[in-house]
């Protein structure tokens, strides 16, 4: 197996491959001569500005490097590649990623480097992108089931706040409505004490004829009639009053404590009543 060490990488850049000529020039130089004599491609000029910056970069980059620095080693590897061209760079950039614990970015210079790497290194390249395709997939497989179990711990805790807040709720129009009620059976039951207390001692006022009628005074009609009346209003306070109060019970039991409780039992209450009486009609899916 191929090992570079930074010095070995490091005089590749800075020696002899900014003397050769390019990997392109290189190519055109295997094919065969032509017949006519070919011009000389001038080899780069070693002292050209740009070779000489691209070489203070890479020996920065490679003390960074060995220092820990990684990030700025990738800086200014960046830039001696920008100025220089040299593929060879590529794998010093992919490994200072794969320090960081990058390991996408490590693959896509890898990768870039692989395509101009020399046939003897495929092997090896081939595996060590192998190997960095495991670990970018068991990264986005432990990613994605971090994500599923943070969800799923926010999903619960805010079903338990919601179920907190919703949980001390009372039904507001059944309590109206049981207060109301409760208020208006009151009232029923003072018309009817009034009632009793306006109407006349009927053996004192009313008597019975020979065939069994009863007979009252004509002084004390107007008091029976009006005692009737309180007493018959207040008999219908009494009952409708009462039965919307008990109604108004029955929703705040039922109703009460949020949506869950509504969405598990639904219960429909109605009252009625008559001047004779009253009552409840309720029904319900469970």
């Amino acid at each position: 197996m191929i090992r570079r060490s930074m010095p070995l990488v490091a005089a590749s850049l800075l020696g002899l491959s900014f003397l050769v000529a390019s990997p392109e020039a290189s190519a055109q130089a295997k094919k065969p001569a032509p017949s006519a004599p070919a011009a000389k491609k001038k080899p780069p000029n070693k002292n050209d500005p740009k070779l000489v910056e691209a070489k203070r970069l890479f020996q920065q980059g490679e003390d960074l490097y060995t220092k820990g620095d990684y990030e700025k080693a990738i800086e200014v590897w960046e830039m001696s590649y920008e100025l220089s061209q040299r593929e060879l760079i590529l794998e010093s950039i992919a490994n200072a990623y794969e320090r960081l614990g990058k390991a996408e970015k490590a693959r896509e210079y890898l990768g870039r480097w692989r395509e101009a790497a020399p046939p003897e290194e495929h092997a090896d390249l081939d595996a060590r992108l192998a190997k960095l395709d495991e670990r970018i997939a068991k990264e986005k497989a432990d990613k994605d089931a971090k994500e599923k179990s943070e969800k799923a711990e926010k999903d619960k805790r805010d079903a338990d706040e919601r179920a907190k807040r919703e949980g001390g709720k009372i039904f507001m129009p059944g309590v109206i409505l049981a207060a109301v009620g409760g208020a208006v059976a009151i009232g029923g039951g003072v018309l009817d004490i009034l009632a009793a207390a306006k109407r006349p001692d009927e053996s004192v006022v009313c008597g019975k004829t020979a065939d069994g009628r009863q007979l009252c005074r004509s002084s004390a009609q107007d008091d029976i009639e009006s005692s009737n009346t309180f007493a018959t209003v207040g008999d219908i306070m009494l009952i409708g009053g009462g039965v919307a109060a008990a109604v108004g019970v029955v929703l705040v039991v039922t109703q009460s404590g949020g949506k869950k409780g509504a969405e598990e039992k639904k219960t429909a209450v109605a009252p009625w009543f008559l001047p004779g009486g009253g009552g409840i009609v309720a029904g319900g899916s469970f």
